[in-house]
């Protein structure tokens, strides 16, 4: 029997229905040697020093859903080469036919070329390359063991010249590190090489690295589109008061969002805002996303095309045909109820339901931090 290491929801906040479609993520390995300073899951010491494989094992099955692989930690960092267990969870899912989404920087993915082709080819694999900027003068000193932006888009033509399809990740996405004019510039680079989806999410702040990444940020201060843009977006004295990680507010995000979605419209690709629904472009369809769990902006778009009120048992009759399952239709009813479901898009409350706004209802901010719960 094929298996995958430990394997746990995707989808358990609303922060989590927010970003993306997957029902379930692994991750290869336990700590990550490309030492991203501003890593949301990096841990103390030696988290960058001691990769090691992630451990745990269950059963690959197709009612894992689309399986996100590259959470937490990346499956083509360095370790990989000796180990392959990145290329054993690719032959699982062809195997058992599970549908893959694999995030990385890594170059090593065009090693697995062969097996990639063959996912493709069922429609069973997306690869989705991160990047936060084209300035290799940054890239070097907060992401000091991450293959170049250079190298990373020859990664992403090579896979769409074998017919895999490829995404961009650009995330996080900081405010003032790229000017507005660049961030634009990038968008349509990365859309004319992957032809796809990009997705992007603003920084998380967690308290645990803050003060590193400061000193990181710097350190290339001299780089930066406009470091005062950046520090009134992320005082360094933020309180950390949530439970979640920290974003900027709206009125800093907005002018980092907009341009690098202008952009990927101008290069033909579909842009995924995973903090602000109402930015997003369209919906993904096709390949994978035939085993997607909605997104927030499913939801809206559903609720929006119907053009009256839509009420909860509507609604869920609708959702029922994504097979959630009950505790996230739980989680999904408590947060329909309380509101907070519909932020960052442009629906308004209506006698228990929700209708088409001209309002935008903002979202607080804070971001995406998977959650650990094992898949039953």
């Amino acid at each position: 029997m094929h298996r995958l290491p430990s394997t746990f929801e995707f989808q358990t906040s609303v922060e989590t229905i927010r970003a993306h479609h997957w029902r379930s993520y692994t991750d290869t390995y336990k700590g990550c040697e490309f030492e991203c300073q501003y890593c949301l899951y990096k841990g103390p010491g030696e988290y960058g020093r001691h990769v090691r494989p992630s451990g745990g094992s269950v059963p690959a099955r197709r009612d894992l859903g689309i399986v996100d692989l590259g959470t937490t930690t990346d499956p083509y960092q360095p370790i990989e080469a000796e180990q392959k267990l990145t290329r054993t969870i690719l032959e699982a899912a062809a195997a058992t036919e599970i549908p893959l989404f694999v995030l990385t920087r890594g170059t090593l993915v065009l090693r697995d070329l062969d097996i990639l082709r063959d996912l493709s080819a069922a429609g069973l694999v997306e690869v989705c390359v991160s990047i936060i900027t084209l300035n290799e003068a940054i890239t070097s000193r907060i992401e000091p063991g991450a293959p170049s932006p250079t190298e990373r888009l020859r990664v992403a033509e090579q896979l769409a010249a074998n017919d895999i399809p490829v995404a961009f990740h650009v995330a996080p996405l900081i405010p003032g590190l790229d000017t507005p004019e660049n961030l634009a510039a990038m968008g349509k680079r990365l859309a004319e090489a992957c032809g796809s989806h990009i997705y992007s999410a603003m920084l998380g702040a967690r308290k645990p690295y803050w003060a590193v990444f400061y000193q990181g940020m710097d350190a290339i201060a001299e780089h930066c589109g406009s470091f005062e843009t950046f520090e009134k977006a992320y005082p360094r004295d933020l309180d950390f008061s949530r439970v979640a990680a920290d974003t900027c507010d709206f009125e800093h995000a907005l002018p980092a969002l907009t341009p690098l979605r202008d952009g990927a419209r101008a290069g033909g690709a579909t842009y995924v805002s995973e903090n602000y629904p109402f930015l997003t472009t369209g919906p993904q369809t096709g390949g994978i996303y035939r085993w997607k769990l909605p997104t927030v902006y499913d939801m809206a778009c559903w609720i929006g095309e119907r053009g009256t009120v839509a009420e909860w048992p509507d609604f869920l009759a609708w959702y029922r045909g994504f097979a959630p399952s009950d505790g996230l239709i739980e989680l999904v009813r408590s947060l329909w109820d309380s509101g907070e479901l519909f932020l960052g898009t442009r629906l308004a409350k209506q006698n228990g339901g929700y209708v088409a706004s001209e309002e935008l209802l903002l979202p607080a901010h804070h971001t995406l931090v998977a959650k650990r719960a094992p898949v039953a």
